[in-house]
């Protein structure tokens, strides 16, 4: 079995790494590997672990779904997928995860299994919530370590989606209301893109131009952090600054492992900074390092 996954503030990486461990499965980091142009599996079994971004508008990250639609036998293997969330299940991974399924099924595949898992919100933005959420960190994390034991059994059992047929229903219930959300996330899209609000790219389009709105302030020095943590090798260091070449996937690793506090991406507000406790060092992403 293997464990594929996307991380940029280090919660999908450590769910990752403890499913891995749990099951006896093998870990790979997806940026590692999309950019080859057919993916074909040698493992009868895959996990794909993925945080939920944008769960009304497009729900996966970017790079996963290319990740998926690169795979060439997807109809003959097993998967199962593990969504982390910032906020309520119901209404950020379910979403995320029918997108996923989605997306399978057309490559003509089968998502087999879908498990969410929730831990601290990587842009602290809980006020956005209208219903009362916990906010502790630590309790969230010993939440989510539980959860995992659980998901864990699940997989090692072969048994199928831990959600059913009430949180089914109420994602169908949804689907008005996370379309009225999504012109809202569309227009943000649209002027952190720089494009006009007439505009009819896709969010698919919009998400890697919404690099333009990351500020870069003056403490920077040009040491290139940021280069060497961002997973999709979106910035380059030319004349001693970073500069973006719109491929982001608004996974905030920049932001986040920045020493200096100098850049500052447009849905994070300033002095904000979150990574999982567990995550020692910034290199975790690509070298599966710096995890107590």
């Amino acid at each position: 079995m293997t464990i594929y996954y996307f991380s940029g503030t280090g919660n999908s990486f450590v769910v990752a790494h403890d499913i891995a461990q749990n099951v006896g499965g093998k870990l790979v980091c997806i940026p590692d590997i999309v950019t080859q142009q057919h993916i074909d599996m040698d493992t009868a079994r895959i996990g794909i672990v993925f945080p939920s971004y944008l769960a009304p508008v497009t729900g996966v990250p970017l790079i996963v779904e290319r990740f998926v639609r690169k795979i060439t036998n997807i109809q003959s293997i097993r998967i199962f997928a593990i969504c982390t969330c910032g906020g309520y299940a119901w209404v950020n991974a379910i979403p995320s995860l029918m997108k996923l399924q989605a997306i399978v099924t057309e490559c003509g595949g089968k998502l087999h299994a879908m498990y969410a898992v929730r831990l601290p919100m990587n842009n602290l933005d809980y006020a956005h919530i209208p219903i009362p959420i916990n906010q502790n960190h630590e309790t969230i994390i010993q939440r989510s370590d539980v959860k995992l034991k659980a998901i864990c059994n699940r997989i090692t059992s072969g048994k199928g989606t831990a959600f059913g047929l009430i949180k089914t229903l109420f994602f169908y219930l949804m689907k008005p209301l996370y379309a009225l959300m999504k012109n809202a996330v569309m227009k943000a899209l649209k002027e952190m893109a720089k494009e006009p609000g007439d505009s009819n790219l896709s969010a698919h389009a919009l998400i890697p131009r919404t690099d333009q709105s990351i500020v870069v302030d003056d403490h920077c020095i040009g040491c290139g952090t940021c280069a060497s943590v961002c997973p999709v090798n979106n910035i380059a260091i030319m004349n001693e600054r970073p500069a973006f070449q719109h491929r982001c996937e608004m996974c905030f690793a920049c932001d986040e492992w920045c020493p200096l506090d100098a850049l500052h991406h447009w849905s994070r507000a300033k002095g904000v900074k979150y990574h999982h406790p567990r995550i020692e060092t910034p290199v975790y992403q690509r070298a599966n390092k710096g995890i107590s």
